[in-house]
């Protein structure tokens, strides 16, 4: 790969890192009545789907205690969809570096765990938000998870690349 487009990736990718962290940034400022309503919006339309699906509303056949439950798991997905998202646009850009692939994975670990940390310090000015060192383990799991992706669609591709450049040559 040439260095320009080397260059040029390296430039959409600190941009794409910079605005996915905004975004991050921005949902820790949502209050906790504010963050609730989000996740309460997402189990709703979860459970249309389960209705549509199977023809049981999960408020009536679940307590609410399980019914809290569900909120809880995916206020914990959303977490590690976040960080899912960030680890591989941080790989993406590291991919542009002649780095071992330890060291490639190493650098997007550690950047996403002291990212959760600032995050989750960030959220004990929100109101009704605190700082949870487990949301912040729960984060860098997304973002290793987003690791693996990163490097299993890094091996396809460069599989591809190489397996059509022997074709052409």
């Amino acid at each position: 790969m040439n260095i320009q487009i080397k260059k040029r990736i390296r430039i959409i990718m600190i941009l794409i890192i910079i605005m996915w962290m905004l975004v991050i940034f921005r949902f820790s400022m949502d209050t906790s009545v504010e963050s609730h309503t989000l996740s309460d919006m997402c189990v709703q339309v979860f459970n249309r789907l389960v209705y549509r699906l199977t023809g049981k509303d999960l408020t009536i056949v679940i307590s609410p205690s399980h019914y809290l439950w569900i909120e809880l798991c995916f206020r914990k997905l959303a977490h590690m969809f976040i960080y899912f998202i960030l680890s591989i646009s941080i790989m993406i850009f590291l991919f542009t570096f002649q780095l071992n692939m330890l060291k490639r994975m190493s650098i997007s670990l550690v950047f996403c765990f002291l990212y959760a940390l600032s995050d989750e310090f960030h959220q004990l000015f929100v109101a009704g938000r605190g700082a949870s060192l487990f949301d912040a383990f729960i984060d860098t799991s997304g973002a290793f998870l987003g690791i693996l992706c990163a490097l299993i669609l890094y091996c396809i591709a460069y599989t591809l690349f190489y397996k059509n450049k022997n074709k052409i040559s």
